[in-house]
């Protein structure tokens, strides 16, 4: 022992070296050749481009060459352009709560050059000549006039030559290409009116022409079938306004095609956007996934695009408020779309039915005395016979406005309530009375029941459970009446296992359309399910 103290291989604190700085900055932004196609398109974009070319090679790790048509650069804009936090794009911190352009940070063409063999050529102005700048690992190589159009070509070769490592963890050259074209493809849609062209190892992967609307161009991209069948929506408020397309229900798929959201046409990926999409369309989409495409445009000021270094995410001042907006127009939409057409089905029956297990060859026919299917012109319809019925009971019920009509029973039956039940009953006495259902205090805590309402299936095991779940009543959330609606159609409904005669069936079709929203029960569980003629076709190879 020497009596030293060891260092446990602590080493003094000290800045890094520029390189590597440029070299851990550049990782921020392009994290893969993806990344740095969606920044240069966005560079060329704010350029005023209306036609942009790309050439890969390699998946982009070999060769990105982008070239536009653009305004071009001047020779010191150029040697600038390669330099961080260089932008032409804000001229004070300020200006970051009003950004209206795509590229901003002044970090994309310097990060892109840190980490290739980079070299960019532009011209602003064909009567003179252009610029041709070489950088390697961040450092300009050498500058000089060069013949150019009007734009800008950027060429960056072999993405990441000097972060190997960074380079192995790259995917395989299809991979990578798989998510370039779909970078490329999110742009294409947001500007239609730009004429978008890729070629890949030689081959064109996609020749897109300017179209005269959103519409078109999706076509131009995606399964035609998917984009004929999409619901226009449209919907502005003096915060937001919502335009795109979206899937019929009935074309929700256990995958998707498309799913993109865009604020003021900056491709994004958002969560409260999807989460209030999918909670738009409800449980009539079941786990399927609906395709859709949608634009949202605000004023600059209430989105922080600058929350990610990539700028894939933004942030809008008021998240709750977005959730809402958004849910209740494709809720609209959907609802719209359903009332047209499951409505009009329903008023089209076709008397076709047979198979063994059906109760009757005319009509309808009852699964397993818990689903009803209905064959209607585009296909069938099933129906949950205790969701089906408890909807309606749930409307006839928040529809009365006075009293609800009573039926008697045989029998009165005598209850024997625990302390929180009681209590509850007390408290909502009036209400329950007003809602069909008659009860008197006897005794203690027990109470005789002598009316339910009228069309309801309650017997004593339903009646009990009405009561034994009173206390919940009080903490929901939609208020106290709902939650009373909620439950008294619960327990009223036709149970599943139930058989029913042909009469009852087509009057539980009749009053199920009659209602405002037929297509779920009141706790949001799918009560229909329609299947078109088209997806029968899909699944049996007939299309």
């Amino acid at each position: 022992m020497t009596g030293e103290t060891p260092t446990s291989g602590r080493k003094p604190v000290r800045e890094l070296p520029p390189d590597a700085v440029r070299r851990i900055a550049a990782g921020e932004v392009v994290a893969r050749p993806a990344a740095a196609v969606k920044e240069l398109i966005e560079n060329a974009i704010d350029a005023g481009a209306d036609d942009i070319r790309l050439e890969l090679r390699g998946g982009g790790k070999d060769l990105i060459k982008i070239t536009d048509n653009g305004w071009g650069m001047t020779r010191d804009d150029a040697r600038l352009a390669v330099a961080r936090y260089a932008t032409s794009k804000l001229g004070t911190a300020d200006d970051l709560r009003h950004v209206a352009t795509f590229g901003f940070r002044g970090e994309a063409l310097a990060s892109i050059a840190a980490v290739s063999r980079f070299t960019l050529v532009t011209n602003h102005n064909e009567a003179g000549p252009g610029t041709k700048l070489e950088v390697e690992g961040g450092d300009i190589r050498a500058i000089a006039e060069a013949a150019h159009p009007r734009g800008t070509t950027v060429t960056a070769r072999m993405l990441f030559y000097n972060l190997p490592a960074r380079r192995s963890f790259l995917k395989s050259d299809n991979y990578e290409l798989r998510l370039i074209i779909e970078t490329i493809r999110s742009y294409a849609v947001a500007f239609p009116s730009t004429r978008f062209e890729t070629v890949a190892d030689g081959r064109v992967v996609h020749s897109l022409p300017p179209s005269q609307s959103r519409r078109e161009r999706l076509l131009e991209i995606y399964d035609r079938k998917v984009v004929e069948g999409f619901l226009d929506v449209d919907v502005r408020n003096p915060m937001l306004s919502l335009h795109g397309f979206l899937a019929e229900p009935s074309q929700a798929r256990s995958y998707f095609d498309v799913q993109g959201v865009y604020f003021n046409r900056r491709p994004v990926t958002s969560r409260v956007v999807l989460r209030a999409v999918y909670d738009g369309y409800g449980p009539v989409i079941g786990s399927q996934r609906p395709d859709f495409v949608l634009f949202i445009d605000t004023d600059p000021s209430r989105l922080d695009v600058n929350v990610h270094p990539t700028k894939q995410e933004v942030r809008f001042a008021d998240d709750r408020f977005l959730f809402d907006f958004v849910a209740e127009a494709v809720r609209k939409v959907v609802r719209t779309r359903q009332s047209a057409t499951v409505g009009a089905d329903a008023a089209l029956f076709q008397e076709s039915f047979a198979g063994e297990g059906a109760e009757t060859a005319h009509g309808f026919w009852q699964l397993h005395n818990g689903y009803i299917f209905a064959q209607v012109t585009s296909g069938y319809v099933i129906v949950d016979q205790h969701a089906a019925h408890e909807r309606i009971l749930f409307e006839e019920l928040m529809r009365a406005s006075r009293q609800v009509p009573q039926q008697g029973l045989l029998f009165p039956i005598n209850l024997e309530l625990n302390a929180p039940q009681y209590e509850a009953y007390e408290q909502l006495a009036a209400r329950i009375a007003r809602m069909g259902i008659d009860a008197k205090a006897f005794s203690g805590r027990t109470i005789v029941v002598e009316t339910v309402p009228a069309g309801s299936y309650m017997g004593k095991d339903e009646i009990r459970g009405f009561f034994e779940e009173l206390p919940s009543v009080s903490s929901d959330r939609a208020g106290v009446e709902v939650g009373l609606a909620r439950l008294l159609a619960c327990k009223g409904a036709i149970k599943f296992g139930q058989r029913l005669s042909q009469p009852e069936m087509e009057s539980l079709f009749n009053r199920l359309f009659a209602c405002q929203e037929p297509y779920s029960c009141p706790h949001g569980r799918p009560a229909i399910i329609r299947i078109t003629t088209d997806e029968l076709n899909r699944r049996f190879d007939r299309t």
